[in-house]
This record gives structure tokens, C-alpha cells and sequence, in this order.
């Protein structure tokens, strides 16, 4: 056996490897930023929710009305 060729093989397999592990780790970040992004949306949602309402609660009381009498 051609040791040149055992030496290009084993380069390659290895380079095929170091490529798979850096696509395997790349498609991990995005899915972690894609987790991170939709938690972050959910509680912001959950927070306007809340505000918007404790706003509907407060002008159901009479909150903020001021009428103004005409002299």
C-alpha cells in the first residue's frame, strides 16, 4: 500500500470529521439562539399582556377620566 495515499486519505477522513463536528456545533448555536429568541418573545408577550390589562382594568375604574366642567 501507497503510504502517500494512507497519509491523503487519513488527512481527508480527518478534515471530513473537524468539517461535520463544526456544522453539527454551528446548527447547535442556532437552534440555542432560536430557544433564546422564543423564550424572550414569550415573556415579553406575557408582560404586555399583563400591562395592557392592568390599562383596560385601570380605565374600567374610572382611571384617567378628566371630564372637565364648562363655566
Amino acid at each position: 500500500m501507497n503510504l502517500r495515499l494512507f497519509g491523503w486519505l487519513a488527512a481527508l477522513f480527518g478534515g471530513a470529521i473537524i468539517a461535520i463536528w463544526l456544522v453539527a456545533s454551528l446548527i447547535g448555536w442556532v437552534f440555542g439562539a432560536l430557544g433564546f429568541l422564543i423564550k424572550a418573545a414569550l415573556i415579553v408577550a406575557v408582560i404586555g399582556g399583563l400591562v395592557f390589562l392592568g390599562y383596560k382594568g385601570y380605565k374600567a375604574i374610572g382611571g384617567g377620566n378628566r371630564t372637565q366642567i364648562r363655566k
